[in-house]
């Protein structure tokens, strides 16, 4: 299996700031989770998006037959019409939602800070125990600010490097001696020297959210993100300002391509903008097949060079959860509906064949599923992928503010890439100004 291609749903978490209205607005389509339509007292309810909707049904199915008596009905409702309709019944005190959702990585905290008890408590309900099949920061990722777990994880990504084989090749850089992003930085000179191509592309006037991709990687190697986990801005910390300095000393270098956000993975990836790296979430993998099946054997992949000697090279790339909802009567049922799907091997082989995604829960991964080579890299990307989930990497600490601080940090990344301000100066700015806009305190105070 591969990962499949998974977008970050930034655009929606705004959404928050229009709770009431949502909430009148949008609660008389749902279906209440205290309530059972089918007149059945063992029916439970789900709400889903696209692939991760496809394996919930999967397993409801698995379940149901495991479990006679229980039905359970697993609705697709959209992304990002999702966000709204749960944002809605959270601000109505759980009214109109089912008993199971599946939740974003980036909303998980937002959720939690905005409704504390929106979601049922899965550690006073046995979850506690699983603690160590997951990944140490994904599963950190589904707790509040108190060490209390109200999120299982489902899928997982992880940041990997995908870079062009021939360009290396001929610039005469073996891509397996480079451990550090200065190295990196240095390969860059001598490819495009030889070859005309830069080294990687950046939306440099940041014109979507998501043109702080490769900011967040190089943050996350360096062990840090837009908070900690006191809910302290960390946005100016010396990570953060070592990561936004190399992308300044790429950009003086000349080796960065600017290229809208929206417009530049399929042009770089069909050699169309040539770049000699993207730096990506694991989900690509499947897209470079479906994308650019002509570029198959220039492109390689492997995990990412450290900012320093000796530090991270796995970062994460984002994940979502599956979550019981506080309001719902039959929280148990529910949680041992998530159990099964999230945390058994029946289950989690049902729900990986269906959905393509790659899961969570590590003994899956030891699986023989999980062993074969992937043609169009000549390598088991999905062996790279959990050698990348091993590492004990912190978790990001997003909160109900991030929205916030993607605005800032763009701005911060137009005057640098730009205007060519310098990095700790821009930060500071962005986190003065983010610290007035929350009330949040620095932790560079």
């Amino acid at each position: 299996m591969t990962t499949s291609p998974r977008r970050r749903r930034r655009a929606q978490v705004g959404a928050f700031t229009a709770v009431a209205a949502l909430a009148a607005g949008l609660l008389s389509g749902c279906s209440m989770a205290s309530s059972d339509a089918s007149g059945g007292k063992d029916t439970l309810t789900a709400w889903a998006w696209g692939s991760p909707a496809t394996g919930l049904k999967a397993t409801a199915k698995a379940f149901e037959k495991s479990h006679p008596g229980v039905t359970v009905k697993v609705q697709d409702v959209g992304n990002p019409a999702i966000w709204d309709k749960i944002t809605a019944g959270m601000a109505a005190g759980g009214q109109g939602l089912p008993d199971v959702m599946d939740i974003g990585g980036d909303y998980m905290s937002n959720y939690l800070e905005t409704f504390p008890d929106g979601f049922a408590n899965l550690g006073d309900l046995g979850a506690s125990s699983l603690a160590e099949d997951f990944p140490t920061g994904l599963w950190k990722g589904g707790q509040n600010a108190k060490g209390e777990q109200y999120g299982m994880p489902f899928e997982v990504n992880t940041n990997l490097l995908y870079y062009r084989k021939d360009l290396f090749e001929k610039a005469g850089v073996d891509i397996d001696s480079i451990s550090t992003w200065n190295q990196m930085l240095a390969a860059g000179v001598k490819i495009k020297k030889a070859t005309g191509a830069n080294l990687l592309a950046v939306d440099k006037a940041a014109s979507q959210a998501d043109s702080a991709n490769f900011f967040e990687m190089l943050a996350r190697l360096e062990g840090t993100f837009f908070f900690n986990g006191k809910g302290e801005i960390t946005l100016n910390d010396k990570g953060s300002v070592n990561a936004l300095t190399f992308l300044k000393q790429a950009n003086d270098k000349h080796l960065v391509t600017d290229i809208p956000q929206s417009q530049g993975t399929t042009s770089q990836m069909k050699g169309q903008s040539p770049v000699a790296i993207m730096p990506g979430a694991s989900w690509m993998v499947g897209s470079f097949q479906s994308t650019a099946p002509e570029m198959k054997g220039k492109w390689g992949v492997r995990m990412s060079p450290a900012m320093r000697k000796g530090g991270y090279t796995a970062s994460s790339a984002g994940g979502t959860y599956l979550t019981v909802a506080k309001s719902s009567k039959k929280q148990k049922l529910a949680y041992e509906y998530v159990k099964y799907s999230m945390a058994t091997l029946a289950g989690q082989k049902v729900i990986t064949k269906a959905d393509g995604l790659f899961p969570s829960y590590e003994p899956m991964w030891q699986t023989a599923e999980f062993k074969q080579s992937n043609p169009y890299f000549g390598l088991d990307t999905n062996q790279l992928v959990i050698k990348a989930l091993s590492q004990d990497t912190p978790p990001d600490y997003y909160t109900k503010d991030f929205p916030k601080a993607l605005k800032v940090y763009d701005d911060a990344q137009t005057q640098v890439l730009v205007k060519g301000a310098d990095p700790k100066t821009a930060l500071d700015r962005a986190a003065k100004l983010l610290a007035d806009q929350t009330g949040r305190k620095s932790a560079q105070d």
